[in-house]
Formats: structure tokens, sequence, C-alpha cells
């Protein structure tokens, strides 16, 4: 562990997870994720993610218990984002979003929702929201930068399903943050290629310092000033594959922002990938902290 500090950003949600056609609702969403996995290698890890009324006071003391400082955002009087993802016996799941986009673009993170100290930190890593507000949210995080020092180091995921039709607005995004974390599908999208290394390096000439582009089970192509290098990964059989990418970009950006070097903090990112996904949820990444997952409303499948 060391003392550097790293700001999650996105969203939290709350999850009916069906397996063998029992339900439990716990706790998810790309913040979560990213905190839990940042928390294997950072003390100081703080998460900013809105969430509504519905949330039970359990789910929301594991947060803590796992060491994660959760700051607050202005309030909200709907409903946290909810999801039904049903699991299948051969590991496939299927999402249902609950809530609808308009809910999810309520629980998303704005300027207004973030406090001055909130930023007081070495990184911050901005998963993956509405379109809307992670395009109002990356210029803004750069103006402070370039206003007053800080934040540090800004780390950007996307979310891969509204890459399609804006390529120039997210290229522009590209250049407001230091590293950029798209997956494979995004990268290929905005660069207008179907090599990963040739993406990289052309989200590189975007504005990034570092791109790192996620292959899955492949591992990652990492992009400096130095070249482009493809950092393999062990390969696993997951349990659940949700919260993978979420999770290597938390360990990523935790590993980075301590001073490794991009290669060395992908090879943290894929790591934390590979706990992940040995659990249903954020379920490994809390027994890695010694927190059985909270699971509430247990019943059985409607």
């Amino acid at each position: 562990m060391t003392d550097a500090s790293l700001l999650c950003i996105g969203n939290l949600t709350v999850d009916d997870l069906v397996v063998d056609g029992t339900t439990t609702t716990a706790l998810g969403g790309d913040a979560l994720f990213a905190a839990l996995a940042a928390r294997r290698v950072l003390d100081d890890v703080r998460m900013l993610a809105p969430f509504g009324t519905d949330v039970p006071a359990t789910l929301l003391q594991a947060v803590a218990g796992a060491g994660i400082t959760a700051e607050a955002t202005r309030p909200r009087s709907a409903p946290t984002v909810r999801n039904r993802v049903t699991y299948a016996a051969d590991g496939t799941r299927v999402w249902d979003l609950l809530s609808g986009e308009d809910a999810f673009d309520l629980m998303s993170v704005y300027p207004d929702d973030i406090a001055p100290a909130a930023l007081d930190v070495d990184g911050v890593l901005v998963s993956a929201m509405s379109l809307r507000s992670q395009l109002t949210l990356g210029p803004w995080l750069h103006d402070q930068a370039m206003r007053a020092d800080r934040p540090g180091t800004v780390y950007l995921d996307l979310q891969e399903d509204y890459v399609r039709g804006n390529e120039q607005a997210l290229l522009a995004l590209v250049a407001t943050c230091d590293v950029f974390l798209p997956s494979e599908v995004e990268a290929l999208a905005l660069a207008g290629t179907t090599d990963p290394a040739l993406a990289a390096e052309r989200l590189r000439d975007a504005g990034a310092d570092v791109v790192v582009v996620k292959t899955a089970e492949r591992g990652c192509v990492v992009a400096t000033a130095d070249g482009v290098e493809t950092v393999p990964t062990e390969a696993v059989v997951p349990v659940d594959s949700t919260g993978a990418g979420d999770s290597f970009c938390g360990a990523f950006a935790a590993a980075h922002v301590a001073g490794a070097d991009p290669v060395e903090a992908a090879r943290v990112g894929a790591a934390a990938a590979r706990v992940a996904i040995s659990g249903h949820g954020v379920a490994a990444l809390l027994a890695e902290r010694g927190i059985v997952t909270p699971l509430v409303g247990a019943g059985e499948a409607r």
C-alpha cells in the first residue's frame, strides 16, 4: 500500500441477481467495482456515485467496511438505478435495466455533484455513465486541473453502447484525460480500424498521454510515448464476467497513480479483473476484504 489517493467516479446500482431460480439483491455499479479493485492497491480510495432513496443501509455499510470513503453528492429523490441479472447454468447472463435510461442519467455524476475537497486526490477515475454526463464532466475536470493543479491524473472509461454516432464528440473527450482505458469495441469504433495496436496509437494522437485498450482474455494493448506493447494475461473461466473491465480500470489507476509504469499497472489491473470474475457481482472483491457479501430480499425468482 502507498499513501497515494484515488477518487472513483461512476454509478452505483441495486442489482437483483437471479441464480438457480433464487433472487437476491446486492449493490453493483462500475464505481463500486473500480473502488473495490483499487483497494487491492491503495489505502485511500474514495467513491463518488449518486444513489437514491431505496439503498438498504446494510449494503452501504459494506462499502464503508471495505475501507472506501463515500463522497457526498447532490441528493436524489428518485430510486437508484436497478438491474435484474439472470444467470444461466452455462455462466451466461441476461441484463435487464429496470429503471430506464432517464434514471441512468439522473444517477450519473455532473460537476454540481463534486465538492472542491473531493478533488484533493492524486488521481480521478471516471467510469462509464450517461453520455451527457461524461461529455459534461470531462472538460470540467480538465478545466479544474488547469486552474487549480487538481485533480491529479485523470483516467477515463466509456460505455460502448453510446459510441456509434458520437465518435467525434468522444474523441474530443479523450483529449481531456491523461489515461484512456477503452474496451476493444470502443477503441476500434473510435479509431476506425480493426487493429487494437493501431487504435491505441490513434487514440494517443487524439490527446491522451497513455491509452490502454482492454482486449478481455487476450490481455490489453498499452500505448505510451515509448511505443505500443501487448500485455498478455492469464485466461480463466469466469463465474460472472460482470465488472471485469471496471475492476481492471480501478486497479490500473490505483497502481499507476502509486507510481507503477503503465505496463506494470496493466498487470495489476488484470489480476484484479480475474478476482472480480471469480464470483457473482462484487462478492469476490468484497471477500478479499473479509466481507461476506450482504444480500437482502432473498426469495424465489418471479
